[in-house]
């Protein structure tokens, strides 16, 4: 695991020691898990944790929710290599990892902070001089 997804993780765990998830939180998150199909948390798969972000994408949770769902998966046991995935990946395509968007940006990781062009894409810009020739 690179040393910076490490410290995510790390960062993950320390969030979720401060949270006092009761019986409501999770059955709230209870909900996710269920429809993303994941039975018992300390067992997820990669494509289980690939599943249970479709259905937040779909959902339009707050980062806030994402966050504490994260959490909640970290303090009951779900493998490193789950975690990992969750927070390398890009829901929203703009290319922030989910762990960037909710530890660094505060900003909501399903949808993109910026439009992003497509890979391979040139970027026109005009041109410094006075008759608005665009330069590829």
């Amino acid at each position: 695991m690179p040393e910076n997804t490490q410290l995510q993780v790390q960062q993950l765990g320390q969030f979720a020691q401060e949270q006092q998830f009761n019986a409501q939180y999770r059955q709230y998150f209870g909900d996710v898990w269920d429809e993303a199909g994941v039975k018992d948390i300390s067992q997820m798969t990669t494509q289980d944790a690939e599943q249970t972000l479709k259905v937040l994408a779909n959902s339009q949770a707050s980062p806030q929710f994402i966050k504490s769902l994260l959490a909640q998966a970290a303090t009951d046991g779900a493998p490193p290599q789950v975690l990992e995935y969750f927070l390398t990946s890009d829901i929203d395509g703009d290319g922030r990892t989910l762990a960037q968007e909710i530890f660094e940006d505060g900003t909501n990781p399903l949808s993109p902070d910026t439009p992003q062009p497509p890979p391979n894409t040139q970027v026109v810009s005009p041109s410094q001089e006075p008759d608005w020739e665009w330069e590829i």
